[in-house]
């Protein structure tokens, strides 16, 4: 068998599953715009999961960040960019995107307050890729937003999981299927 004959169909592969698989119907997208005009309604700890777009293969697998504040996003934005804070109407300003807000049901008070500890140890780490979800120094969007969540409720003495499909690698439209988070309709 030769390599690169399979090296190319695991490649076209991983395309056809960046480009139309992990999504979910039980979702509604809504606007960019919809969400920026709506954006009072956002709160700390909301995940925003941005949709693909067929013209831009670095969002072929979607992106996520999480709501720091209640008017400001942390996010890893892309490899070669490491982590920053912004607002959220700045973040959200893209007419063409589609958007989805997943809020975690128990986020109380004493999961809020951890949270925005682990923001400060954790949010200022490098952009990398890593096949350890665990790791504490690697992040990209969707890691970061996992980690947070994951080490949160670590601290807090219970174990949290918002990959809904237990991959070694978390993707954005990961957390559209978990259990834990129900969709904020703005």
């Amino acid at each position: 068998m030769n390599l690169n004959f399979f090296k190319k169909d695991f490649f076209f592969l991983f395309l056809v599953y960046a480009i139309i698989g992990c999504s979910s119907s039980e979702y509604r997208w809504q606007s960019s715009q919809l969400a920026i005009n709506n954006s009072y309604k956002l709160k700390t700890g909301d995940i925003i999961v941005k949709d693909k777009l067929l013209t831009d293969p670095l969002s072929w697998l979607g992106h996520s960040s999480v709501m720091i504040s209640d008017n400001r996003i942390g996010d890893f934005p892309m490899p070669g960019k490491d982590y920053y804070t912004i607002s959220v109407n700045a973040w959200l300003n893209e007419p063409s995107r589609k958007v989805i807000v997943l809020r975690y049901k128990h986020f109380d008070k004493a999961f809020e307050k951890q949270f925005l500890k682990n923001i400060q140890t954790y949010g200022y780490g490098k952009y990398r890729t890593s096949f350890f979800k665990k790791k504490d120094s690697d992040f990209y969007c969707s890691k970061f937003v996992w980690f947070l969540f994951y080490k949160t409720a670590q601290d807090l003495g219970y174990n949290l999981d918002l990959d809904s499909n237990q991959g070694i690698l978390i993707f954005p439209y990961d957390f559209l299927n978990s259990s834990d988070l129900t969709q904020i309709i703005l």
